[in-house]
């Protein structure tokens, strides 16, 4: 099920001159195992697009669009989901370094409804809060802010209830939905993947006086030029939308105008909601990359992007939940960091993905950037991400390696 030429001929020339002469034998296994899960059916189309120092490697197959026939592109575009949890988090260490916020401030300090939080554990009982909530937990899901997601515990399923019964309109209705329920542990105690960076994009924009869309459109998208990333596509994007599916290809979403991100019913917020492309998401991470800073325009100090791609989690606190494959080891300011003892790759990577099957990672360590981007809801496919990470891994600490040895 491969893609007509005239598209990889357009997505070659939209990195260009960057591109690798040649790919790898390490980077034709890689994409031949996607192109396989594909054809098997378990995927609909992927873009794979790695980067080191000056290389790209790219590849681009199956379709955007099944029921159409309409292939996969370098320019088509994907929900991001929790890829834009790292987004947010960006925007909120540029205030920082402002000195708009600090990491040790409490959230009731922005958002007074926060002081009177109630715990309740995982066996059911009742806490007060032994100390605030703090800028600082938000970045890491250490906050006890939870989510209906998984519905394990009894804070998730109080969570579930409540949106059951209540349906945000707009970010500052969803957090003030949230303030009203409990928190799944103490601040710092526990880790909890949830709904923290709708808090934390909330309180960017009453620190910053403008909206979160507006925020990212001025202060991170315009000046990183990514052009195509926005919460809502426009009618003269349509059709490079991508349509989202479950398993064995169900069409779960389509690409038209009944899509929550083109008829507006999708509000910007933190969490998720962002849509984007391969190659302005790679201009994201090579900012982080490159320390803050890409093509002579700043965004973040490189002090900064060190202190979030460390790991701040506390002993004995992991970033895992229950029943889901392991993706990182530990937490820093935004996304998810391998430690010593790495899930996959190399210590220091950092890495997260997006419930849509959407995925990132940066190596410091051999200065490369791995994106995988599909659009799929069957979370039988996680595994995937780990097997694209540790072999796009191996091809850059080998790149190294070869290069050490040519000197």
């Amino acid at each position: 099920m491969k893609s007509p030429d005239l598209f990889l001929l357009f997505f070659c020339a939209l990195f260009a001159p960057r591109l690798a002469a040649q790919a790898p034998d390490a980077f034709a296994g890689l994409t031949e195992h996607f192109h396989r899960l594909t054809d098997e059916g378990r995927l609909a189309g992927t873009v794979i697009v790695l980067e080191q120092d000056d290389r790209v490697w790219q590849d681009v197959y199956g379709f955007q669009n099944v029921e159409e026939g309409i292939p996969m592109s370098g320019r088509t575009l994907f929900r991001m989901a929790s890829m834009t949890k790292p987004i947010t988090s960006a925007a909120v260490m540029m205030l920082v370094e402002e000195g708009r916020l600090r990491l040790d401030d409490p959230v009731d300090k922005y958002l007074p409804a926060f002081a009177e939080m109630e715990i309740l554990t995982v066996d059911g009982r009742q806490e007060k809060l032994r100390r605030a909530i703090r800028v600082e937990d938000l970045l890491m899901h250490t906050s006890g802010i939870t989510s209906q997601m998984f519905q394990q515990t009894p804070a998730e399923k109080a969570y579930a209830e409540a949106f059951r019964q209540t349906h945000p309109k707009n970010l500052e209705e969803m957090v003030d939905a949230l303030s009203a329920l409990p928190l799944a542990h103490q601040p710092g105690e526990g880790w909890s993947y949830g709904y923290s960076t709708d808090v934390l994009a909330r309180i960017v924009e009453i620190a910053s006086d403008r909206s979160i869309d507006d925020f990212f459109r001025e202060r991170i998208f315009r000046p990183l030029g990514m052009n195509d990333t926005d919460f809502q596509v426009g009618s003269d994007r349509l059709d490079r939308f991508a349509c989202l599916y479950g398993k064995e290809l169900k069409l779960v979403e389509g690409a038209d105008e009944g899509s929550p991100y083109v008829d507006g019913r999708y509000f910007p917020r933190g969490v998720g909601g962002l849509v984007s492309t391969a190659g302005d998401y790679l201009r994201f991470c090579r900012m982080l990359l490159n320390g803050g800073e890409l093509e002579g325009v700043r965004i973040l100090q490189a002090k900064t992007v060190a202190l979030m791609m460390q790991n701040h989690l506390p002993d004995g606190v992991f970033p895992h939940t229950p029943g889901m494959p392991e993706i990182c080891h530990g937490f820093g300011y935004g996304f998810g960091v391998q430690t010593d003892d790495p899930a996959f790759g190399t210590p220091g990577d950092c890495a997260w993905p997006g419930a849509c099957l959407t995925y990132f990672f940066i190596d410091p360590t051999h200065g490369g950037i791995g994106l995988l981007l599909t659009q799929s809801t069957d979370f039988g496919n996680l595994p995937m991400l780990g097997v694209f990470h540790e072999q796009a891994g191996h091809l850059f600490s080998e790149n190294r390696s070869a290069a050490a040895a040519d000197e």
